[in-house]
């Protein structure tokens, strides 16, 4: 009888670097019509709550020993996860998958009182590296839930803040995720009505919704400060000043960062020709310059400036030397690291960073 043959074995192919159309090329491709620039924005990238939750997990690695497992992404960037994940971070969906007693970090979207408790059941030792902006949310759904008051959570369905948020009141808490499920929601009681959101929304779309919401239901309560967070609506403030002059807007962020993907939909909206988000500067397509006289650069919130620099390093190589920051707001805010870790930092006598936040825009 014929021997049979070994089942065939498919081995992938070497990553090869794609080769890049010169500045040259691209010029002669289509010519640029003046000179060419770039529009940085101003503020870009970290805020204060991803910097508190970033050095959280690397306080943590430093005094406890890796390895430290992390609940989701700490933030929704790829470059630092995969950094932290090199210093001894282990990055878990669920509790249950944390060994017993170990230690957790919950990412800076927040977490339901059920991830609480499960991580409880399971003895493990806990870090909170919640936003603090988040937290004001979740502490405003159990404020109104207690009072009987139906929630209208603003925000993505499936986004681990919304999760997080809806957790706390699920009984009293119905999502609206976009402006035409504003005008089909049903509830309860609309004299006993409030609205809530993600932090990390377009801002347009976010009044959008509300301004159906109200025309429904016209005893509907605003929060009692800003859902939004200060750093998204910068951001997407910075972009809009930018956009109208724009011929390209380069996002650096990653396609799971909800503020990222945003930045990418309002600079559209409001007038530049092209828009696209890239996690890494490799990733931006030269023919993208065809025709280009004016770049637009920004970040998403959980960004570091490090990417933003590749990005202008490459813009530079294709004759984009000039930058222009375009500065709409100045940040100065700083949150106390989570107050777990500031106990073991003072045990310990560490000083060396006991906020998170830049205290200043970035610079280039």
């Amino acid at each position: 009888m014929p021997t049979s043959s070994p089942a065939p074995v498919s081995l992938p192919l070497p990553s090869v670097p794609r080769m890049r159309r010169s500045r040259e090329e691209i010029e002669a491709a289509v010519p640029v019509a003046g000179p060419k620039r770039v529009l940085l924005a101003a503020p870009r990238g970290y805020c204060a709550g991803v910097d508190r939750a970033v050095i959280a997990v690397e306080k943590a690695l430093e005094h406890y020993g890796a390895p430290v497992y992390v609940r989701k992404q700490i933030v929704h960037n790829r470059h630092v996860v995969s950094t932290l994940e090199e210093r001894g971070a282990v990055f878990v969906d669920e509790t249950d998958e944390v060994p017993e007693g170990a230690l957790v970090i919950f990412s800076a979207h927040g977490v339901s009182p059920a991830v609480v408790r499960s991580a409880e059941e399971r003895r493990l030792r806990t870090i909170d590296a919640t936003c603090p902006l988040v937290t004001k949310v979740h502490r405003e759904a159990v404020r109104f839930a207690k009072d009987d008051y139906e929630i209208l959570l603003i925000g993505h369905e499936g986004h681990e803040e919304v999760e997080g948020t809806y957790g706390e009141a699920p009984e009293h808490t119905q999502i609206v995720n976009n402006p035409d499920e504003a005008d089909t929601i049903e509830v309860r009681d609309p004299d006993k009505l409030i609205w809530l959101s993600q932090t990390t929304l377009s801002v347009d779309e976010t009044m959008e919704i509300v301004r159906r919401l109200r025309a429904r239901f016209p005893n509907l309560q605003d929060p009692p400060s800003d859902d939004i967070c200060y750093a998204t609506s910068n951001r997407q403030a910075a972009i809009k000043k930018i956009a109208p002059q724009a011929d390209l807007v380069i996002v650096v962020g990653s396609a799971n960062s909800s503020n990222s993907v945003r930045l990418v939909e309002v600079a559209l909206e409001y007038g530049a020709k092209a828009s696209h988000r890239v996690d890494f500067a490799s990733q931006v397509d030269e023919s993208w310059f065809e025709g280009v006289a004016t770049v637009g650069v920004t970040s998403g919130a959980s960004v570091p400036e490090v990417l933003v620099r590749d990005v202008l390093a490459l813009l530079a190589d294709y004759g984009y030397g000039q930058v222009d920051e375009v500065v709409t707001a100045e940040e100065d805010i700083l949150f106390s690291l989570p107050k777990e870790l500031r106990a073991t930092l003072k045990e310990k006598g560490d000083s060396s960073r006991g906020l998170g936040g830049r205290g200043a825009r970035p610079t280039r």
